[in-house]
């Protein structure tokens, strides 16, 4: 009976045990057929991510190039060092468990034992010492928890990435430590319109200029591979494995003319030097017809390949700052002075165009036809406006002139005169239509914004004031696209730098026009205004400084108050021109910021370096000048060498230029001459020495005159009397108004040199306050 009893019991045990396994199959299976039928996508995603390495393969981003094809801006191939934690630790796991099981077969005294480092501790050893980090710091990111991909340095060279390689190799780390070939960005030339260009960060970003305003355009588009590994790192032949090849980024063609940028930068690097400017100078030189700028220099500027080195100036501030270095006073003034410097003055930063606005309020009174060329004004130096007494620049008044005469002599009470004609109305609607209340909209980042009256509260003083350029601010590139309206025959259009992008295969993909906005004023009004202004710059208004001998120039020279600190007294020095006048091709604005080098007026401390600039610029640009008789009469000639060769041979040569020759000896050959090979002389009065006979030059000499001050007329015929050659530097247009005055001279007054030495000296027009 027991027995029966027990039979039973086992059996429902049984059963119920039976139940429960079929039950847990029945789960089971279900549970297996929803995640292979149900959950397949998640589950098969969740293995992939664990036995696949999915890496970036980066575009190469587009490279920059000048109109002529020079590259501005390229890529250098240097190395991304990095380190699999993921696969560190596994290997310092495995190595760990191979040391316990070692000990306890074979006892710590075993040599194998003893040569196991740990791997981590290894890697941080190498890579420190090859690359000139931190232990601790290669330590830290070795012992990051499921990481495989952990940067220790970029932009390795190559003979330091061999090195990592040999390190790799002779420790068999080849699954821990890896190299990828990046692109580092790389400037051939430097410094070369640095604003412009600007630079990109550490990933390759575009950071400022058109690297950072074209980013996207030049980066391209990453492209990946994907590998399986097994536990060990090792790759799995796996049927997921791919390649996505990346897409570089276009290449960028931009409007810049290299030449004409060197021109611009080394005349604003003397402007900036010789006016002893305290806020830094800019120019911009532009196509008026079609918008393209040529050119944009902003000084100082710095190396694009190291932009976080100061500039000179900049460092120089630093130093004397005072603060204590690494303060976190100290580090915020640094971080200040590098976004000054890495900005673009021509085109973020805002100024009073002072004068140079002249010609917009003269192009809507001559368009309203409220004022005519021949209408004649008296300016007494003074003219009251609102119960103000507003003065011109020349107190004591330019009396009774023309309406073109007083623009060229830029003549304030005549502009407050015909702009109050004009009426605050359409002088608001003119000054709107010539772009001033837009942004230009030139390709670049940070355009600043004008700052003008508000509509409808232009007041009778404040249109005064606007007249000649007080009393609001622009931006240098808005005021010389305005003024292109002007050259162009009345059209505002569109600045820019991008010319087209292009792919690999050189496929154009993009290409930027000409885009005008509209017609602001007629081509006639235009016109006259560019013939009022060329006159005033050959004759003797208050741009003469201006002047490029064989060329018809039209400019006009502003000196601004800066109204912010007005107990400084700070002022601002400009020129705008174009050239040539009858068909433009170029125009140039040169902006000093707080000159204190004595002059402070744009006649003086922009408008000779506009000269200097298109008298490089024009020709290189195979526009052929054009000689007046009396410009021909005042050319300089090259000497050429004589030494050697006959007498005859010589007077012969020396007759062609247009000198007169002076023979020493009674020799038949030349064996000496004065002044040597190469030298300029002026071709009035020009006078070479030769010596024959072995003659000694040097035996006669003669004493320098003082001649600081004179005008050139008085000091080419000090000099001529003294026996002396003499050759003309400055302005060009020497003997206009009341003749320039000599500034500096080569060989200072009462030094004895040879007979027949040239000595050059250096002329401005200094009679003007504009």
């Amino acid at each position: 009976m027991a027995q029966k009893m027990m039979n039973s019991v086992t059996a429902r045990r049984s059963f119920w045990l039976l139940g429960f396994f079929a039950l847990a199959s029945f789960l089971l299976a279900g549970v297996v057929f929803k995640m292979q039928v149900f959950e397949y996508d998640k589950y098969q995603e969740e293995v992939l991510n664990q036995i696949t390495v999915e890496n970036t393969v980066a575009a190469k981003r587009g490279t920059i190039y000048d109109r002529n094809m020079n590259i501005i801006a390229t890529n250098q191939t240097t190395w991304r060092v990095f380190i699999s934690p993921v696969d560190i630790q596994s290997a310092v796991y495995s190595s760990a468990i191979e040391r316990a099981i070692h000990r306890v077969r074979y006892g710590d005294t075993a040599k194998e034992a003893a040569a196991s480092d740990r791997q981590d501790e290894l890697i941080a050893s190498g890579l420190s010492e090859i690359l000139g980090v931190e232990y601790d710091f290669v330590l830290k990111k070795a012992g990051m928890s499921g990481r495989r991909d952990e940067t220790i340095k970029k932009n390795v060279d190559k003979e330091t990435a061999d090195r990592v390689l040999a390190f790799i190799e002779d420790n068999g780390l080849k699954n821990q430590v890896h190299l990828e070939a990046t692109n580092k960005r790389y400037y051939p030339s430097g410094n070369m319109a640095a604003q412009t260009v600007g630079f990109t960060g550490a990933d390759g970003q575009g950071l400022y200029g058109l690297e950072y305003y074209y980013n996207e355009e030049l980066t391209g588009i990453a492209g990946r591979y994907i590998i399986a590994q097994d536990a060990r790192g090792n790759e799995m032949a796996y049927n997921y494995e791919s390649y996505v090849e990346p897409i570089n980024g276009y290449h960028m063609v931009t409007t810049i003319d290299p030449q004409i940028q060197h021109e611009l930068d080394v005349q604003v690097e003397a402007a900036l030097h010789n006016s002893v400017a305290q806020n830094r100078a800019c120019g911009i030189a532009m196509d008026p017809k079609t918008g393209k700028i040529l050119a944009i220099s902003v000084k100082p500027d710095f190396d694009l390949n190291a932009p976080y080195v100061l500039d000179e100036l900049s460092q120089m501030a630093l130093d004397d700052c005072g603060m204590e270095k690494d303060s976190e006073e100290y580090n915020k003034f640094l971080a200040e002075l590098r976004q000054v410097m890495w900005s673009n003055k021509a085109i973020t930063e805002l100024y009073e165009p002072g004068s140079t606005f002249k010609i917009i309020t003269s192009s809507m009174a001559l368009e309203e036809k409220v004022v005519s060329p021949t209408e004649t004004f008296t300016c007494t130096g003074v003219l009251e406006v609102g119960g103000f007494k507003i003065h011109c620049h020349k107190r004591t008044g330019h009396g009774t002139v023309t309406f073109a005469r007083g623009l060229q002599q830029s003549c304030n009470p005549i502009l407050m005169t015909i702009a109050a004609r004009v009426g605050s109305e359409k002088f608001y609607s003119y000054f709107e239509a010539f772009g001033y209340l837009d942004k230009t909209g030139i390709d670049l980042p940070g355009e600043a914004r004008t700052i003008f009256h508000a509509k409808g509260s232009l007041g009778t003083t404040e249109l005064a004031t606007a007249s000649f350029g007080q009393r609001f601010k622009v931006s240098p590139i808005s005021q010389l696209t305005a003024i292109c309206a002007v050259a162009n025959g009345g059209y505002l259009v569109t600045p820019h730098l991008l010319d087209r992008f292009v792919d690999d295969d050189g496929v154009t993909i993009k290409e930027y026009g000409t885009a005008v906005k509209r017609q602001v004023v007629s081509t006639e009004t235009a016109r006259t205004l560019t013939q009022i202004l060329e006159a005033g710059v050959s004759g003797d208004g208050g741009a003469k400084n201006a002047y490029v001998k064989g060329y018809k120039v039209a400019a006009k020279t502003g000196t601004s108050e800066k109204f912010d600190e007005p107990e400084k007294e700070l002022r601002i020095g400009s020129c705008v021109a174009y050239a040539p006048a009858d068909d433009p091709q170029i125009a140039v604005l040169i902006m000093v910021d707080e000159p204190t080098g004595g002059s402070v007026y744009g006649s003086i401390v922009a408008a000779p370096y506009v000269s200097a600039f298109l008298s490089n610029v024009l020709p290189y640009m195979g526009i052929e000048p054009e000689y007046s008789e009396e410009e021909l009469a005042k050319m300089q000639v090259n000497v050429g060498r004589y030494i050697g060769g006959s007498v005859e041979d010589a007077k012969a040569k020396i007759k062609e230029l247009g000198v007169t020759a002076e023979i020493v000896g009674n020799g038949d050959t030349v064996t000496g001459q004065v002044p040597a090979r190469g030298s300029k002389i002026e071709k009035e009065h020009g006078k070479i020495i030769l010596y024959t006979n072995d003659a000694d030059p040097n035996a006669k000499t003669v004493k320098v005159p003082n001649v600081l001050g004179l005008t050139a007329a008085q000091a080419n015929e000090k000099l001529i009397a003294a026996g002396l050659n003499i050759e003309i530097k400055g302005s060009q247009n020497y003997q206009s108004g009341g003749g320039a005055t000599v500034t500096s001279q080569s060989y200072a007054g009462g030094t004895n040199v040879p007979y027949g030495t040239v000595i050059t000296i250096e002329v401005l027009h200094t009679d003007m306050t504009d």
